[in-house]
């Protein structure tokens, strides 16, 4: 499955993505949907979520920790757990591929997507408790994720003048929050639906869409995707697949179809991606912010 770096998911997200649904009471595959780690029926990858520096909604208190001077990723897995176990000993022989998602308050329902784990190491024996308190032990395994240093910590530029928001969604909250007042929103309208009060991204049969606009006159739909530390094929293959999508089954032949790419950086290879699709372009972004004595 291929998830966005910095974006967040939910359960059920992860769960529809796979099976079309949300997630069902039951258990699917390797672990369940509802605890700390599963193996979607199926695949060969496993879904992890952590919960850091906080106790899980089942009162399990796992340490997990980040340590960004490292770019450290420690996780622990279940009570009883240990490196025999199947699930473990094809992580570690690159049989699964782990994709890793964190919270850092267990009343969000949200995980951020860290990425591919990898150079793991491990060790059994960690004491840790069932959750009816009796004493058992548990696996304890140490691993990196590319970029996790940028999805995690934000970075502030030598002269202090201007933080980049490293950790992207907050970017996409930033665009949604303050659209109307941007140039994109002097053009464009924001073309999602509300449930309940609350934004819903719009969703095609490859994914959701990081923000979908319709322009003012009708004529032109903007699909808007932020490359969050992905890979820029990736990032370009996947607003292709969107537009297309749009193209063939909302737009009618009198409609447009634009891309728009928004990240912290180019690179050569996102240049000569989009170089020959004129329909899909891409900027930088930057905020700014000065202290003002009162």
């Amino acid at each position: 499955m291929d998830f966005k770096k910095g974006s967040q998911y939910s359960r059920d997200d992860i769960h529809n993505l796979y099976f079309g649904v949300p997630v069902p009471d039951l258990k699917d595959g390797t672990g369940t949907w509802l605890t700390g780690y599963v193996n979607p029926k199926g695949t060969n990858e496993v879904i992890v979520f952590m919960n850091i520096d906080i106790i899980g909604k089942t009162g399990h208190d796992y340490p997990n920790k980040y340590y960004s001077d490292e770019k450290k990723i420690v996780w622990y897995g279940k009570s009883k757990s240990n490196s025999k176990q199947v699930i473990f000993k094809k992580i570690f022989n690159n049989e699964f591929t782990a994709h890793y998602f964190a919270r850092w308050d267990n009343r969000q329902k949200y995980f951020v997507y860290l990425g591919i784990g990898k150079n793991f190491s491990f060790k059994d024996g960690h004491p840790t408790y069932t959750k009816n308190g009796v004493p058992t032990t548990c696996i304890e395994v140490t691993l990196n994720c590319d970029d996790s240093d940028q999805i995690l910590t934000t970075n502030t530029t030598r002269d202090g003048g201007e933080v980049n928001f490293a950790m992207e969604k907050h970017l996409e909250e930033f665009l949604v929050e303050n659209w109307n007042s941007l140039d994109i929103g002097k053009e464009f309208d924001r073309h999602e639906a509300q449930i309940e009060g609350k934004r819903k991204k719009y969703r095609t049969d490859t994914g959701e869409i990081d923000i979908f606009a319709l322009s003012k006159d009708k004529k032109t739909y903007l699909v808007v995707e932020l490359k969050k530390g992905r890979a820029s094929d990736k990032v370009v293959g996947q607003i292709q697949r969107y537009m297309g999508y749009i193209r063939s089954e909302i737009a009618n032949e009198n409609q447009e179809v634009k891309g728009l790419i928004i990240g912290l950086s180019d690179d050569l290879g996102l240049k000569r991606a989009i170089s020959i699709n004129p329909d899909i372009q891409f900027t930088k972004y930057q905020i700014s912010f000065d202290l003002i004595k009162d």
